[in-house]
């Protein structure tokens, strides 16, 4: 009785995450952005995409600690990583969720060396004796989340969290647009570099997340291949839509929106609800062709999500206009400080 009651006396002298910096790492490079939150609101402090560390990829002993520009030099740091080689899943278990159903959730993923990740679950929805449990799980390879964490081995910032950019992402989407959606359905579909993920929220509540992998890169490659250009010159035709490019769109596109249109279709028959808006984010976002893909495939409006809409930058805040102009960019590394501020 008194152990708990130096515990809670303790935690209220307890140092809340009030100064972060999210650090997205993906394959070719990180995305950074700073948040602080005060008593009155909660505002943006930086943003940025900084080169990869030369000694990430090599012996993970020898990892060079990241030195972060001062703009960027917050208190935490909250690591999201590609989920290319990272598991997602959604786990549904009949009645309340105990002991015995977390037990099954190894089973469930389906891995053959649990040790070679750093695994963690949510309970996304609390069943009862005629309801499903519904549990987010995710996996983290072991060696890249090790490799992230050893670029903050002492002093600040000091690592506060680690998930998947799939996960942050999420986490941006909900407290963005989707809470204009609380007693209705909403969609978001992200496109990565690698890989594509597609989520569905019925009434604020995860009701579908899946991951593709086929992202941005296999547009390009297509592309490069249709036309016969070199990459740079791929890139530019899908960004500024002088050819059309729809089919070589519709080739990478196609056999991914059948799979998210039947999804979609299961969704809103098990949880009889109607998706009637669903939001795209990423680097897709740029292809006018691949924004009619998805509307033709899909059947519902289709909007574009800035994922720096509406957030307070702060005033002596320095954003360049090649970060404002890509801010899907940024989703990631916004939803991992998000999710620290938001258990502060």
């Amino acid at each position: 009785m008194k152990m708990d009651f130096l515990k809670d006396f303790a935690s209220k002298f307890k140092s809340e995450p009030s100064d972060v910096v999210g650090l997205d790492i993906s394959a070719d490079c990180m995305n950074a952005v700073r948040m602080r939150k005060t008593d009155t609101q909660t505002s943006v402090l930086a943003v940025d995409s900084l080169p990869l560390p030369e000694t990430l990829s090599g012996n993970i002993e020898d990892i060079d600690p990241l030195i972060l520009p001062p703009r960027l030099r917050a208190k935490y740091v909250s690591l999201a990583l590609d989920g290319e080689d990272g598991i997602i899943k959604l786990l549904s278990f009949p009645g309340q969720f105990n002991e015995e159903s977390e037990s099954k959730i190894m089973e469930s993923m389906g891995i053959e060396n649990p040790n070679d990740y750093r695994i963690s679950y949510k309970v996304i929805t609390e069943g009862h004796a005629n309801t499903e449990s519904k549990v987010l799980v995710t996996a983290v390879p072991a060696d890249k989340a090790q490799r992230a964490i050893n670029l903050f081995p002492v002093g600040l910032p000091a690592p506060f969290s680690l998930e998947l950019s799939i996960m942050a992402t999420m986490t941006a989407f909900a407290q963005g647009p989707g809470t204009q959606f609380a007693d209705t359905s909403v969609g978001i579909i992200n496109f990565s570099s690698a890989i594509c993920s597609f989520a569905l929220f019925n009434k604020n509540s995860l009701a579908l997340i899946r991951k593709f992998d086929s992202g941005l890169n296999s547009v390009l490659d297509k592309v490069q291949e249709s036309l016969g250009v070199d990459r740079e010159t791929a890139l530019g035709i899908i960004t500024d839509g002088a050819f059309d490019i729809s089919q070589a769109v519709n080739d990478v596109l196609d056999p991914i929106l059948k799979q998210m249109a039947v999804s979609r279709d299961f969704v809103e028959r098990r949880e009889n609800c109607h998706v009637s808006t669903i939001y795209i984010a990423g680097g897709i976002v740029v292809s006018r062709d691949a924004i009619d893909t998805i509307r033709s495939a899909l059947g519902v409006d289709i909007e574009v999500w800035n994922p720096m809409e509406n957030l307070t930058i702060d005033p002596a805040a320095v954003i360049s206009e090649e970060h404002t102009k890509q801010s899907w960019r940024f989703s990631g590394a916004l939803g991992a400080c998000l999710a620290t501020l938001e258990e502060a």
